[in-house]
């Protein structure tokens, strides 16, 4: 082991977490854009093989033979993830990373420079709690949507991180504090995803900043994934479990981004009703826009309306709108 290997395997300044599972054919991919990044700092690869029953395992042991400087696997022989929360449970206490970035078995990053921004961002504002960036989204027919959030690089309001939810911080471009992953409050073991969460508490502790620089890949809806079985069909369990959660996160900040919640359910329900058009959404919804302020109320108001009225139809409205005015 050469000198430099040493120190990436001893003081590693940045750790990255990535979950795996029957992803034989995308694991090489990520592996490969997390190990050529350029930094003038180390870094580790902790990667969780969540008992794959395909060759995933085997991926990641050739790349452990060829990075053992920069990658510590961690092998399940039983599946763990209906048992226990992945990253609080296995991963995070194996890290040792001041920093931690996720990058997912099915994702992988865009650009060589992605670990040296974020952590230079990091180390410049100790305030900083969570960093993130654009990303493109590959759908399975390949094509590629950009997905940037923001237009201008910079600090961004906490309560804009909690008004937008999970998708607006996509977990590929996300490098947190490690404090951040330290604590795991009532409202963060209630979750049933550990990414909004995450951003939830971050924005609660300190600073979040976005970079405008597309440097990571998304691969949405690609078989097995969470968006292929959420994206399309009625997730009602899901909804339910995001109120739960919120609403013990509206408690553990003393109702600090109270009508930022509010918004973010009107919002979620508003997309749930656009898959079927069913009632029981369009009422779960009530209770969050009324409590809106009135700018807010009259605008999800008016497009319950459209796509009560026009169905499918409205969906170029809306996203004309969502563009515009859902910020």
């Amino acid at each position: 082991m050469t000198n430099q290997a040493s120190q990436r395997a001893e003081n590693p300044l940045v750790s990255v977490y990535c979950m795996t599972y029957n992803q034989e054919n995308t694991i090489a991919q990520a592996i490969e854009s997390i190990v050529s990044q350029k930094t003038d700092f180390p870094f580790e690869l902790i990667v969780h093989d969540d008992a794959s029953t395909d060759a995933t395992a085997d991926v990641v042991r050739e790349y452990e033979k060829r990075y053992p400087e920069i990658i510590r696997p961690i092998y399940q022989t039983e599946n763990q993830y209906r048992r226990f929360n992945l990253v609080k449970q296995f991963i995070h206490p194996a890290s040792r990373g001041k920093y931690i970035a996720f990058c997912e078995g099915d994702d992988f990053w865009s650009d060589t420079d992605k670990l040296q921004l974020q952590a230079d961002i990091m180390r410049a504002n100790p305030e900083c709690t969570l960093c993130f960036h654009a990303v493109d989204q590959l759908f399975p027919d390949g094509r590629r949507m950009n997905c940037r959030p923001l237009k201008k690089t910079g600090e961004v309001s906490s309560s804009l991180v909690i008004k937008r939810g999970g998708l607006f911080c996509s977990t590929v471009s996300s490098m947190y504090r490690r404090d951040v992953m330290d604590i795991w409050p009532q409202f963060r073991m209630a979750a049933d995803v550990y990414d909004y969460p995450s951003q939830a508490l971050a924005a609660f502790m300190g600073k979040v900043y976005y970079i405008d620089r597309n440097m990571g890949v998304y691969r949405f809806a690609s078989e097995g994934s969470w968006t292929a079985q959420h994206s399309k069909t009625a997730d009602t369990a899901h909804i339910e479990n995001e109120t739960k959660w919120l609403s013990l996160f509206d408690d553990y900040t003393a109702g600090r981004f109270r009508a930022d919640i509010d918004y973010h359910m009107a919002h979620l329900w508003l997309t749930e009703y656009r898959k079927n058009f069913d009632k029981f959404a369009k009422d779960s919804a009530k209770p969050y826009i009324r409590r809106l302020p009135t700018a807010d109320r009259a605008l999800f108001t008016a497009l319950f309306t459209a796509f009560s009225v026009g169905g499918k139809s409205a969906e170029k409205a809306f996203n004309t709108v969502k563009k515009f005015m859902l910020k």
